[in-house]
């Protein structure tokens, strides 16, 4: 008997990203909070490239960045598939802001003797957490219990190398250490029919990516600030912190008004993978640019910029226009590409060439790179059809989908027949037969297709409103009457 009041109800884990009925999904305000911790990760990545500005300090930042950014992602995409407003959840969740907020506050102290076992554990404590949730997931949710082992697997061999590291002594504990980060980025490489047939909420993780975006810029910002704060106020000074302000405000013209999304829409997995990576360069790039700001307008009044400061300006605008170029071939939208070549060749060789000109007309210089980015995107570019992207692709045995009755009122009918038991179950939408799901035992649903050649089946269980196309391996969108499919 169904509960009366469904505001009641306990909320049960369940992959949200098969639901046909889920409407546009936003940032939830867990979410926002949850992201609140990565503003002080990323200020403490940024404050150790601030430190340290040469090529040793550059390799730091890059490797503290990227478990930084990697963590983020693992819980934005477990979030987006598996968010629920369970206590249980909400607990795991704060625990993962506190080891992010333990992980932040220790990162000044990596690559010293007596600062990296710190570092190691609570990074561990950061992946552990996830791998928790995954666990939890592998025994609530059947549909997702393969993609779940995973990343237990990934993550768990992460945190394991990670404290095996432990047990070297430098340099030799950093190799294992970049072991156990690569691990964990070629994660979604251990099972990719998983990767690919799990589907991800096509509104909601590009509006996590651009708000994760939004930190990192918040953080140049914060840079240029932390840069005048420190310096006696003249015209050089100002000039200069403006001129930065002015690069951070192109670097989000172009970001939000001309970096498409289709490749991380695609069903292909390789521009998904392209616009995932390469949103590091992107985040990373800014803020080294921002660190650029800070360092010139504190060197406003010398002869000529340093070649570090000259570095990061260089590098970091090279690297951002590299990295959304490529996000654009990905997404068969670039134009303009050798001129997009040009801007990457640009700053580079505007690096080299800084140290025999003022520091302002430097500065100067790489914002019209950026500012000429805005004009040739705003003049060129074009605009683009507006496409419609749904969450779930149909596919062409569609047509076959015409039954929306169970033929079985009481569960399975062969589990009925012969007195076996079932986990989920299945609904055939060609011909209404009722089976258990491929958690079962005798997974009757999926030889229903082998013995019929019925392609859909869809999910009988209480809210879930998602279909499965056994022919083409993949969910599709539930095409169905107005109501619930219930027995």
């Amino acid at each position: 008997m169904s509960d009366p009041n469904p505001a009641r109800r306990r909320p049960r884990q369940r992959l949200l990203t098969v639901n046909t009925d889920q409407g546009e999904r936003h940032a939830s305000w867990l979410e926002l909070f949850f992201d609140l911790v990565f503003v002080l990760a990323v200020a403490k990545v940024a404050a150790v490239l601030a430190k340290e500005t040469d090529l040793v300090g550059f390799l730091k930042y890059v490797a503290l960045f990227v478990p930084v950014w990697w963590s983020w992602v693992g819980y934005t995409f477990y979030a987006d598939r598996f968010e629920t407003d369970e206590t249980q959840y909400r607990v795991m969740m704060f625990a993962a802001m506190l080891a992010v907020a333990a992980l932040a506050v220790t990162l000044g102290g990596a690559f010293t003797g007596e600062g990296d076992a710190a570092v190691i554990v609570c990074y561990v404590l950061v992946v552990l957490v996830l791998v928790a949730l995954y666990a939890r997931t592998a025994v609530h949710v059947p549909l997702a219990r393969a993609l779940a082992w995973q990343y237990i697997l990934g993550l768990g061999g992460t945190a394991a190398i990670l404290l095996a590291s432990l047990l070297f002594q430098p340099p030799l504990r950093y190799g294992v250490w970049a072991a156990a980060i690569v691990l964990a980025l070629i994660t979604p490489f251990l099972n990719i029919r998983q990767t690919r047939i799990i589907p991800f909420d096509l509104d909601h993780i590009p509006e996590r990516f651009g708000l994760f975006t939004i930190i990192v810029l918040g953080e140049a910002v914060i840079a240029t600030a932390n840069g005048a704060s420190g310096v006696p106020w003249n015209l050089m000074t100002i000039g200069v912190a403006a001129l930065g302000f002015a690069m951070a405000a192109c670097i989000w013209w172009i970001n939000f008004e001309f970096v498409e999304d289709d490749a991380i829409r695609s069903d292909r997995l390789f521009p998904r993978f392209v616009y995932l990576y390469g949103h590091f360069f992107i985040v990373a790039s800014i803020v080294a640019i921002g660190i650029g700001v800070e360092h010139a307008i504190k060197e406003a009044d010398y002869p000529r910029l340093p070649l570090p400061t000259l570095a990061l300006f260089g590098g970091g605008i090279a690297a951002y226009i590299a990295a959304i170029t490529f996000i654009k071939l990905a997404s068969g939208v670039c134009r303009l590409l050798f001129i997009r070549v040009g801007m990457i060749v640009v700053p580079i060789a505007m690096a080299l060439a800084g140290s025999y000109l003022p520091p302002i007309a430097v500065v100067a210089a790489f914002l019209a790179v950026l500012g000429l980015g805005v004009w040739l995107e705003a003049t060129f570019a074009g605009k683009r059809e507006t496409i419609a992207f749904t969450r779930l692709s149909p596919c062409e045995h569609e047509g076959k989908a015409i039954v929306f009755d169970p033929r079985s009122s009481e569960g399975c009918e062969e589990c009925i027949k012969n007195n076996y038991k079932w986990v989920h179950l299945r609904l055939c939408l060609t011909c209404g037969h009722v089976g258990c799901c491929d958690s079962s035992v005798y997974k009757h649903a999926a030889k229903h297709f082998h013995a019929e050649d019925h392609p859909i089946m869809a999910s009988l269980e209480e809210e879930e409103n998602w279909a499965w196309c056994y022919a083409d391996k993949r969910y599709v969108p539930l095409r169905r009457p107005t109501g619930k499919l219930s027995i």
